[in-house]
């Protein structure tokens, strides 16, 4: 194979990556905005989708996994499963896991905040206490 050609292969899926990357930071964005509106708004599945939304599904809905870390070379990982190899080998260098954050750290989610959103959205309501009661005969 010419090298030339090998390298603008290795050269496009350079770009694929980075473009899926910049993809998938898009739409964790464009979700974030509508869900503070939804929160806002106070509107409900049946408001978005009309009755259909209303009915029970089967199993639980998967939301696609949000890139956390970015070597800036079109690498990311989620923070989930087996650390990469590329993200292994530069913290065996010395590097912080902290360095590779995806964007800046002022756009990473607070460990904290994070905790109190997975808690609101789970919040249950109290179930009815039953008291047992004696047959009066």
């Amino acid at each position: 194979m010419d090298p030339k050609y090998a390298q603008m292969l290795e050269h496009i899926a350079k770009l694929q990556a980075e473009a899926e990357a910049f993809r998938l930071s898009q739409v964790a964005a464009v979700i974030a905005r509508i869900r503070e509106d939804i929160k806002t708004h106070g509107l409900t599945a049946q408001d978005l989708f009309g009755k259909a939304a209303g009915k029970a599904t089967k199993g639980k809905v998967k939301t696609p996994a949000v890139p956390k870390y970015t070597d800036g070379a079109g690498n990311f990982w989620v923070g989930r499963g087996k650390r990469p190899k590329w993200l292994s080998d530069a913290l065996a260098a010395g590097k912080k896991l902290e360095d590779y954050l995806f964007g800046s750290p002022a756009e990473a989610p607070a460990p904290a905040a994070k905790k109190a959103a997975a808690k609101s959205a789970t919040k249950k309501t109290p179930a009815k206490k039953t008291a047992a009661r004696k047959k009066v005969a």
